[in-house]
């Protein structure tokens, strides 16, 4: 399959990346990784990435102007995306040819070539999989700069390698990225640095989650997350400020966003809660999914659920 990729990519001269909507690092250092390799060994293509450029990830990158006739013959790839309704910007199937690259559960093969590998802990990792395999045979060059992407995707994704998604040959390819000599410092610190408001916005979340059996949740609605200063990108940062309390095998985050939709973030320490995301127009990770509500209403539904589960 990585051949197959890389042929493809080969024969077109413009090529334009996407990811998923609300970017985390993963999702954005798998997707500017790709395109920073691809740029690096072959400097004649037009390499373009597209997306809502999260102020908070601008340290990994940042997203690309492309006008919607540029997408006439492009070759199209999507990283880090289970379903097509998740895709950043509609576009996306404008193009000749479409790949997807992905390590969620495999929910929807929207393109010519599907690539989803569950075992690897990030989107991240299967793109350094993917160079790994193919340096030698196509004379491959890894630049420091996707190194770092690609880094940051793989560290986040793994929750610093705590997660029981990494395996052996997730720190094989880190392996590799650790002997580049990369500036692992400058990730560290952009992953894991604390804005106040964040910090304020933790004590909110803190003094005001509610419980149900072993369930625990809050809900925020645009009122709140206007009060400390939150972004869809910043609220992330939240949901793990829940995890890990005795007694609790679940938590959800409810986010309202701008156009009155509930973001749902639920995660869990035993319980698979995939399939119930997928219940409520979501998905992902059996331990770590989203969801996306039409009303707060929805939100006792999601509740009783994951309770089932």
């Amino acid at each position: 399959m990585y051949d197959r990729i890389w042929e493809t990519i080969k024969q077109f001269d413009k090529i334009i990346i996407h990811r998923h909507i609300s970017p985390d690092p993963d999702a954005m250092g798998s997707q500017l990784g790709l395109a920073r390799i691809i740029k690096e060994n072959y400097p004649e293509k037009w390499v373009k990435c597209v997306g809502y450029s999260e102020p908070s990830l601008s340290w990994i990158g940042t997203m690309d102007e492309v006008y919607n006739d540029e997408y006439e013959g492009a070759l199209v790839i999507v990283t880090d995306t289970a379903n097509s309704q998740r895709i950043d910007d509609s576009r996306w199937k404008n193009g000749h040819t479409l790949i997807k690259i992905d390590h969620h559960p495999d929910v929807d093969a929207y393109a010519d070539i599907n690539h989803v590998d569950t075992s690897s802990a990030a989107a991240s990792e299967i793109i350094m999989h993917m160079f790994r395999h193919l340096k030698e045979k196509h004379q491959l060059m890894l630049p420091k700069e996707a190194a770092l992407s690609l880094y940051a995707g793989i560290i986040a994704d793994s929750g610093r390698f705590l997660y029981d998604s990494t395996t052996v040959n997730t720190l094989k390819v880190v392996q590799d990225l650790y002997e580049m000599d990369i500036d692992r410092d400058f990730v560290h610190a952009n992953l894991y640095k604390r804005r106040m408001n964040v910090v304020q916005a933790e004590g909110y979340v803190l003094s005001n989650f509610q419980s149900s059996g072993s369930i625990i949740y809050v809900k925020m609605d645009q009122a709140i997350q206007k009060s400390f200063k939150l972004t869809t990108g910043t609220r992330a940062a939240l949901v793990g400020s829940l995890a890990n309390i005795e007694g609790y095998d679940i938590w959800v985050f409810f986010f309202e966003n701008e156009d009155g939709q509930i973001r749902a973030n639920i995660r869990s320490r035993g319980p698979k809660i995939n399939h119930i995301a997928a219940q409520f127009d979501g998905g992902g990770h059996p331990k770590a999914s989203g969801a996306m509500l039409a009303a707060w209403e929805d939100c006792d539904r999601v509740i009783a659920a994951l309770a089932e589960a």
